[in-house]
């Protein structure tokens, strides 16, 4: 707001009524300009006064640094949900600047299973937020056909990165997690800093074992450390499966059955404690028969090296063997024997 001084007003004005019209008309309202802005206080007009800032002006405003997330090569398999997937490749997407980024891992599923399988696990990506001790989770999703029986198809994972993601996003600290955090998901190390958890079940030597009860000879085919169980769920974080697949072979003539439900084994762990199976998927074998690829299990603590003991009861008989479990790489299906 300009404030203009009374007394120059009214001189002002006066000098205009006096003049009259034409060419002297215009001469006075100039001396009458003149007039007003020479009495003018200075703060009116301060001379560093800036104009006010346009649209065309708001684009060169200071923005965020943008995140530099690089393509690379990746080349790692992980387990879940009974599916093996490799993520081969990280493919950077920019969207827009509303919706930021999206990270597009190339990634090929293989099922080892004799029946088709659409893969469709959780997928989120997880980094440590610099200068914190915060954990930033972003989810993503999978794009993937459904996969015949010992067959492979290619697909995609996608993580969205917005804007305020962006902001805190550390590339270094990246992984990708395939399954549901808190239940023994895979983790793939996508920055250099970040661990690589395959979940890739871990063969045991334990195959030839034999129990003898109640006149049945249970014979061990298969024994594995795993973090899923045979519907596809995944054990709980902390915690691993020990699967045992045996063949009963029954030599007498009369039909011998384990116990109902739990409880046809009993594993001593190494510290001493007792459990029992979580079931078996076949308790019963006829006169003079053989059952194959019967499936027990037990939960162990997923730092299950050590020193075990396995009693198996049948009637009112038993037989017990002992063992060691060995930590180890897990294996790829094409490097063991297949459920």
């Amino acid at each position: 707001m300009r404030y203009v001084r009374p007394t120059t007003l009214l001189a002002a004005g006066a000098a205009l009524l006096l003049v009259g019209c034409g060419d002297d008309v215009t001469d006075a309202v100039e001396e009458l300009t003149d007039a007003i802005q020479e009495d003018l206080p200075d703060e009116a007009v301060p001379e560093d006064l800036e104009p006010p800032a346009t649209d065309d002006d708001a684009g060169d405003a200071p923005s965020s640094e943008a995140v530099d997330i690089d393509p690379r090569s990746i080349d790692v398999t992980v387990h879940h949900g009974g599916l093996e997937y490799t993520v081969e490749e990280l493919a950077i997407v920019d969207v827009d600047e509303v919706h930021g980024t999206e990270l597009v891992f190339a990634t090929s599923v293989f099922n080892p299973a004799s029946s088709s399988a659409t893969p469709a696990p959780p997928i989120a990506l997880r980094w440590d937020e610099p200068g914190t001790d915060n954990v930033v989770e972003v989810n993503g999703r999978g794009e993937f056909r459904q996969i015949p029986g010992n067959s492979s198809s290619s697909g995609e994972i996608i993580v969205p990165l917005r804007p305020d993601d962006l902001e805190v996003f550390d590339d270094r600290s990246a992984r990708l997690l395939i399954g549901a955090s808190g239940r023994s998901a895979a983790q793939v190390a996508v920055g250099g800093e970040a661990v690589t958890i395959d979940r890739l079940p871990v063969q045991q030597p334990l195959d030839g074992e034999t129990f003898d009860a109640d006149g049945v000879l249970v014979t061990i085919t298969e024994a594995e450390v795993r973090w899923d169980n045979p519907n596809g769920s995944h054990v709980d974080d902390g915690t691993a499966l020990l699967e045992l697949t045996y063949r009963m072979e029954n030599q007498s003539d009369s039909q011998s059955c384990s116990t109902r439900g739990e409880g046809a084994f009993n594993l001593t762990l190494p510290d001493g404690d007792a459990i029992i199976d979580l079931g078996v998927s076949e308790r019963c074998v006829r006169g003079d028969q053989t059952e194959t690829d019967v499936l027990t299990g037990f939960l162990i603590d997923e730092d299950y090296a050590g020193d075990y003991t396995l009693v198996h009861e049948r009637g009112d008989d038993a037989d017990e063997i002992s063992f060691t479990l060995v930590e180890g790489e897990g294996a790829r299906a094409d490097e063991r024997d297949t459920r």
